[in-house]
């Protein structure tokens, strides 16, 4: 079968591998679909850790061709989304019933083999049932959708909140739907791709703000009374908006740090702020306990158009071009055509 493997250098090599006949518990499934994470692009560019050779690619969807005696799950021919991590169990933050910081942690598209080729082979625990009516695209959005739903979760939006979201990229508009769902009156969202801003308000949000041109905390000010947001979300992955996001959010509002900056990114933030305004602030990485609960919600959340760019696998070098030159919204890899 085709695949792209990373082996360490700026740019993903075409290769053939061979397939991996499913074990007992596994379930070897026909990728359709896998998007571009902006933790793959990261991964290139040398700021985030993969185990090089390894095929990358940890959103992803597809067909069961095949199951192990024991796979109970699925059957050949069922659509399915792969939740892509698997933790030890051992460690402190796994028996203290957190184990997405887990310390020894495998997962698809990171240590294992994830979804930049035509056929990948999983366990049957990270393998969930598609709803009916949704597409392989949406599916392989499953992942991104629960780290955003651990982030809402972790931020507590309740009815009635002003949310501000800085980073319109596709993360930013699923923060925003379930944002929606979870009653925020009001969403803001700030963005300088113009081409996403125009996107972004395609998807129903006309509150967008374009970040070099116009002042946000005046946009903000004016909404609120001069109060600020209930809740502010970073989005962005960059220092000057994680600091942006405490400056204007209101006194006993919450603050989340959900974008993926690269380590060692310092951001200047006056604790005396958080202290005076008794501001909370909590972070958000991956998603625990989500995907089952995303299955369950994805038909509503409309996300079909937020895949906006799509590539074949021998020109995932062109689709990784697209994603750094912030292109589209989502960019989707079809490993089988």
């Amino acid at each position: 079968m085709k695949a792209a493997i990373f082996d360490g250098s700026p740019t993903l090599r075409l290769t053939d591998l061979p397939i991996q006949e499913p074990g007992p518990d596994e379930v070897l499934i026909r990728i359709d679909s896998a998007t571009i994470c902006g933790t793959d692009q990261h991964i290139l560019e040398g700021k985030f850790w993969a185990k090089p050779p390894v095929v990358l690619g940890h959103e992803f969807a597809g067909y069961v061709e095949r199951v192990g005696e024991r796979v109970r799950n699925c059957e050949p021919g069922d659509l399915v989304s792969v939740e892509p991590h698997v933790y030890c169990g051992c460690c402190k933050p796994c028996r203290l019933g957190k184990p997405h910081l887990c310390l020894d942690r495998l997962a698809w598209g990171i240590n294992l083999n994830g979804g930049f080729e035509q056929y990948a082979t999983v366990r049957m625990d990270t393998v969930y049932q598609v709803p009916e009516g949704l597409g392989p695209e949406e599916a392989a959005l499953g992942e991104i959708t629960g780290c955003c739903m651990h982030g809402i979760d972790r931020v507590g939006v309740e009815l009635g909140d002003l949310v501000v979201i800085l980073g319109g990229g596709a993360a930013g508009l699923i923060l925003a739907r379930l944002a929606e769902l979870r009653g925020a009156a009001r969403i803001v969202i700030s963005e300088p791709n113009a081409a996403r801003r125009e996107q972004i308000r395609a998807f129903g949000y006309p509150d967008v703000v374009d970040p070099l041109n116009e002042d946000l905390a005046a946009r903000i000010d004016a909404l609120t009374d001069g109060l600020g947001a209930d809740v502010v979300i970073e989005a962005a992955g960059r220092a000057e908006t994680a600091a942006q996001a405490v400056e204007l959010v209101c006194h006993g509002g919450r603050v989340l740090f959900f974008g993926v900056a690269a380590p060692g990114t310092m951001a200047a933030i006056e604790p005396n702020r958080i202290f005076a305004r008794e501001i909370t602030v909590v972070g958000s990485i991956r998603n625990p306990y989500t995907h089952h609960r995303v299955m369950e919600i994805l038909p509503r959340l409309r996300l079909k158009d937020i895949v906006t760019h799509r590539f074949p696998l021998e020109n995932i070098a062109e689709a990784f071009d697209a994603a750094h030159r912030g292109e589209g919204l989502k960019i989707c890899i079809k490993p089988n055509g």
